[in-house]
């Protein structure tokens, strides 16, 4: 049973609208592509194991998704949790591409389709400490004693995974997606005996769940970007050229004469992701590049977004849409 599904990525969201609004000859646009790239490819790697945990009977197993949780003055991430009645199942994905040399539990090096070897961190030392910070947290919520197990699984199916010598084999939890079931029916053999019943379960992960706090960040602190360095206006949707101008209540593209009614919600919403909720009249105009404080008030009105205090002192609240 899914307890948690996979959620909106609200950083991976802000990394894009950043990327969006900078340059291309800013000096940190590669770092910010680089990022994005990195975190979709993580992202879609997670998702690539639903398939094979779509064969596991809902009522023996929960599944939760992409949980980070306090512990010891910070958090730990969980790429997903599998309880069961008989132990508790961490899986790591990871979506790494090439030929992957194995030092045992030590480096991993990445050889790519160019012949580059890259050092990697080993994933086994990683999952190790989370399967350490959710034994704290265990303990600390009173659950009695269960089999913390892990996988490290390879989303990819042309991933190759090699021992870098016969001396220090490859971990036995490191695996591709498609043995991830198979793996998992290993494990009921090898543990039998049901130490939570359903119920245990089903408050534990209730208990994951209000602990759970998504990961977000100030990307413009992150990445040194100024908010004067940023791209303002209305992208088109049709040619993504900015800005878009106001004419005749519509937006339209000098570029290729492309109108839209409703082209300043996405930039509202870049302005919610980079700068947060709370908007006034003059900075909504400024970002957007609206001249009128009457039509910035129309738009933001009619939009549908809630406000606070008087004409003045207006602020409205932004939410992506």
């Amino acid at each position: 049973m899914i307890i948690k599904p996979h959620e909106m990525n609200i950083y991976s969201l802000k990394l894009e609208a950043l990327g969006r609004r900078t340059e291309d000859y800013h000096r940190e646009k590669s770092k910010i592509q680089d990022e994005i790239v990195k975190n979709k490819s993580g992202i879609k790697g997670e998702r690539e194991i639903s398939y094979p945990l779509s064969f596991l009977t809902p009522e023996d197993y929960l599944i939760l998704h992409n949980l980070r949780v306090p512990s010891l003055q910070s958090h730990f991430e969980i790429d997903t949790l599998i309880p069961s009645r008989n132990y508790l199942l961490i899986v790591e994905v990871k979506n790494w591409y090439g030929t992957l040399y194995f030092d045992g539990e030590n480096q991993v090096i990445r050889v790519g389709d160019d012949g580059k070897e890259e050092g990697l961190p080993n994933p086994i030392p990683q999952v190790e400490l989370q399967r350490h910070r959710l034994r704290l947290w265990l303990n600390q919520q009173n659950f009695p004693q269960i089999p913390l197990l892990y996988f490290v699984v390879y989303s990819s199916p042309s991933t190759i995974i090699k021992p870098l010598s016969s001396n220090n084999p490859v971990p036995k939890e490191v695996i591709h997606s498609n043995l991830l079931f198979h793996k998992i029916k290993e494990l009921n053999r090898q543990f039998r005996d049901p130490i939570f019943d359903m119920d245990m379960l089903q408050q534990l992960s209730s208990k994951l769940l209000a602990d759970h706090t998504p990961y977000d960040t100030n990307v413009l602190n992150n990445f040194s970007v100024k908010r004067s360095e940023l791209i303002k206006g209305v992208f088109c949707p049709q040619c993504s050229s900015v800005p878009m101008e106001r004419l005749n209540r519509k937006w339209h593209c000098r570029h290729c004469n492309h109108f839209s009614a409703n082209a300043h919600i996405p930039a509202l919403n870049d302005y919610y992701l980079l700068f947060g909720e709370n908007i006034r009249n003059r900075e909504a105009r400024e970002f957007l590049m609206v001249d009128s404080p009457e039509v910035m008030k129309n738009l933001l009105l009619n939009s549908g977004y809630s406000y606070t205090g008087n004409t003045k002192s207006r602020s409205y609240r932004l939410e992506l849409k």
